[in-house]
């Protein structure tokens, strides 16, 4: 009988890792997006180095954000999904209003990652000499952080089976 209650204990303590780990990356992934509209850009717009700041804050972010965050965030979804007994086939036929909402933010964040490799391996590099580029590069990262909210607010919704 003990050898049961270790399993579930096992269990239950891969579950609340898994999650942990998911929310600890959304939240540096959006925490990261909000700290540099709110808080970084405005102080570096002001100051004669702007452009090499933002190239090298910009890359910093993509390093962690995109080329570390993002991948773990695709994996722990899947394995949450396994814990959670969502089958994978239900993101491409869901049968529920959950599961609905779940496809519609799994395909947002694959919105997202296409979005950020565009961001910051095409346009980002090309930013440091062309307004134009640096243009698309700033409106890039705006509709990243839009989306990445949108799939805060869908993950919100999948909490009360919305």
């Amino acid at each position: 009988m003990i050898d049961f209650y270790k399993y579930i204990s096992y269990h239950l303590l891969m579950n609340v890792l898994v999650l942990f780990i998911h929310i600890t990356f959304a939240c540096l992934w959006v925490g990261g997006m909000l700290f540099m509209v709110f808080v970084s850009s405005p102080y570096i717009r002001k100051t004669p180095f702007k452009d090499e700041a933002f190239q090298n804050i910009g890359k910093r972010f993509s390093n962690i954000g995109t080329l570390i965050g993002l991948p773990t965030l695709f994996i722990t979804g899947l394995l949450n999904m396994h814990f959670l007994s969502v089958p994978y086939s239900s993101l491409l036929h869901p049968e529920s209003v959950y599961q609905k909402t779940l496809q519609i933010k799994i395909h947002t964040f694959f919105l997202i990652v296409l979005i950020s490799i565009l961001h910051d391996f095409y346009f980002s590099p090309k930013a440091k000499n062309s307004k134009k580029y640096a243009k698309i590069t700033r409106i890039l990262g705006i509709l990243n952080l839009i989306l990445s909210l949108g799939i805060v607010f869908l993950a919100s919704a999948l909490r009360y089976n919305m």
